[in-house]
């Protein structure tokens, strides 16, 4: 696809659904979605293409990857290009549309974008997944959805997840699951009053939901272990030097638990 094309089908798109937001991709021809400059989500894109590689070990082309509320495509089209077998799911007609167009431009027959509500998410409806993304998402969802959303992540993944999201500074809230309380706190979404309509247009925010709830770092922590991870780690480096400090990266890993010879007794304590 020539530059020129490119260009008038970006500004179709950009004519029905308005301009790029938040992911700024060189296309073929030196043509950028947003503009050739650093607009801020290339870092975590750098962060995260190198926690895939140091935890895995694998080439990145043998890996299957699914990019959940994948927004405008830039995670979904990176891996696809370093020959990862790609999953993106989103949930606004918008971004997904931008994304297509990308995935177009570059003609990647390795990446499939879905048009659903991550809430959908299982794995008799995608299957699983080596990485699973949940970049900016976890911090949209109210109690309950936030906990059975962390189960199916743990369902559909067979090696790591990473989950990027705001998390409560304080514990202002105590909400119960499965036996188990969590900690945190609410954060208003959209008001009361507002329509279904109104809710979908406004791209960053939730899909319905009028509130979110954002759980602390030590009970995001504790319901990772409690849905089936074995080791959570929070990411350091590279760094973000914009990160507020109510946001986190957190690499969840699935593996084996390993039971104690020396110290039996540690095998029977529940950590979280």
């Amino acid at each position: 696809m020539d530059r020129q094309l490119l260009e008038q089908k970006k500004a179709e798109l950009i004519k029905k659904y308005g301009p790029w937001t938040g992911h700024n991709i060189q296309l073929p021809g030196n043509l950028y979605t947003i503009g050739e400059k650093i607009t801020g989500d290339e870092i975590k894109l750098k962060r995260n293409i190198q926690i895939i590689a140091d935890a895995t070990q694998k080439p990145l082309n043998q890996l299957r990857v699914l990019d959940l509320a994948c927004l405008e495509g830039l995670y979904s089209v990176e891996l696809a290009r370093q020959g990862a077998k790609v999953v993106g799911i989103e949930g606004r007609e918008a971004n997904l549309e931008k994304a297509r167009f990308a995935k177009e431009a570059f003609g990647l027959n390795n990446l499939d974008f879905f048009l659903d509500d991550v809430r959908n998410l299982s794995q008799s409806k995608y299957g699983s997944f080596d990485v699973v993304l949940c970049l900016g998402i976890l911090y949209h969802l109210d109690e309950p959805d936030v906990f059975y959303f962390l189960e199916k992540i743990s369902e559909v993944c067979t090696g790591l997840a990473i989950i990027d999201t705001h998390i409560s500074l304080s514990a202002k809230k105590t909400v119960g699951f499965k036996g188990q309380k969590y900690q945190g706190k609410y954060f208003r979404e959209h008001t009361p009053w507002s329509s279904l309509e109104k809710r979908k247009k406004a791209l960053w925010a939730s899909l319905d939901n009028v509130k979110s709830f954002w759980p602390t770092r030590e009970s995001l922590i504790n319901l990772l272990a409690n849905v089936g991870f074995t080791s959570v780690y929070g990411s350091l480096f590279p760094p973000d030097a914009k990160e507020p400090r109510d946001r986190v990266t957190l690499v969840a890993l699935k593996g084996k638990k390993q039971q104690l010879l020396s110290t039996p007794l540690m095998n029977e304590v529940k950590q979280s």
